[in-house]
Order: structure tokens, then sequence, then C-alpha cells
């Protein structure tokens, strides 16, 4: 698993060796955890996601999964005046084999949704016939929660994905970064009409 892990987690990760094309390492069962203490850094000039997190594991048995984030998140806005504004937030989600997974799945409670969450956010805005600089920079720890139902017994591969959503207006400008973080993924069997 933890070798797994590393290279889904290496950002030089390059072809696979030749002894592992013969004899792959194998693919952890059932719980999972992964985690990375690199910065990634993302700017209002790269719009696309970001893979924070990934790894392959096979679930024995065919159950429902309870996947768990927890990561650092910092914002960084400087605004000038007179009339500018900033604003900046993280949001993140997981997918499991390339498909989102929802907060909810029931209509009833607005579901299903995208499963993205806000993890940061910060607006600021300053007038002024002054000119003021104005930067701030904030890191904070939060962690979420998703739930999915019925995954089969296969192998499977799990990420988290975040992207900074950026509006600035006037002078200034607006970064986020994401720092520590683990994910934990344990399958469960919840009850047999179980609704996240």
């Amino acid at each position: 698993m933890a070798l797994t892990a590393m290279l889904a987690l290496s950002p030089l990760a390059g072809p696979v060796p030749s002894a592992w094309a013969q004899n792959p390492p194998p693919t952890p069962a059932d719980k999972i955890q992964v985690s990375a203490s690199t910065i990634e850094v993302m700017d209002s000039t790269q719009p696309q996601p970001v893979t924070l997190l990934s790894v392959v594991f096979r679930t024995s048995n065919p159950a429902d999964l309870l996947i768990r984030f927890t990561g650092e998140c910092a914002l960084f806005t400087d605004v000038m005046s007179p009339d500018g504004n900033s604003k900046a937030n993280v949001k993140m989600w997981v997918e499991l084999d390339g498909v989102p997974v929802p907060v909810t799945s029931d209509p009833a409670k607005g579901g299903p949704d995208d499963g993205k969450v806000v993890f940061c956010n910060r607006e600021v805005q300053l007038t002024s016939p002054d000119v003021i600089d104005l930067f701030l920079r904030t890191r904070e720890s939060h962690a979420f929660q998703w739930g999915a139902l019925n995954v089969g017994n296969q192998v499977h591969t799990l990420e988290v994905k975040a992207q900074l959503d950026v509006l600035v207006t006037g002078g200034g400008a607006a970064e986020a970064a994401v720092g520590k973080r683990v994910l934990i993924m344990e399958p469960v069997h919840l009850e047999h009409d179980a609704a996240f």
C-alpha cells in the first residue's frame, strides 16, 4: 500500500519499471490511508483542478465506503484601493473511479450533488480615496467526510481534487495552498436502504 500511495503522490513518477510490469506490487485491500506533506499551490492562472491525493485499492466484497479527508488550507489575498476586491475559495471533492462522490444522493435532501465542499473562503474589499495595499494570509485545518454506497468487488481509484475559484477586481491577486493532508477510506456495511 505504501509503495502504491507513494507512486500515486509523486509528481515525478515516470514509467513503471519492467520488474513491476511483470510482477506489480499487490493492490491494497479494504482500508486505506494515504498522506502527503508537500505544498500544492494554486493561483488564478491555473483554472483546472489539481489532484491532491490518489490511491488504488481493492474492495474484497461489495460494500459501502466512508471516505474522510483532512487537510491544511491556506489563502493569500492582496487587494489595492481604490475599489479593489478579491474573492478566493478552495473547493475540494473526491472521485471514485473518475466520478465525483456526492455529499448526498437523496433527492429529498437536494441530491445528487456534485460532491464539492468549500474548504476555505475569503472575500476582501477596499474602498478608499487613499491608496491602501492589504495583504492577508491565513492557514487552517479542515475535514470532511463523503460516503459511497454499493461499491462492487473490484479494483478502484480514489482521488482527492481541489480547485481555486477567484474573482479579483481592481488591483490585487489571490492564491491558495494545500499543505499536510490525509485521506482515509474504510469499507462498511450500512443498513440496506441507507442514503447519504
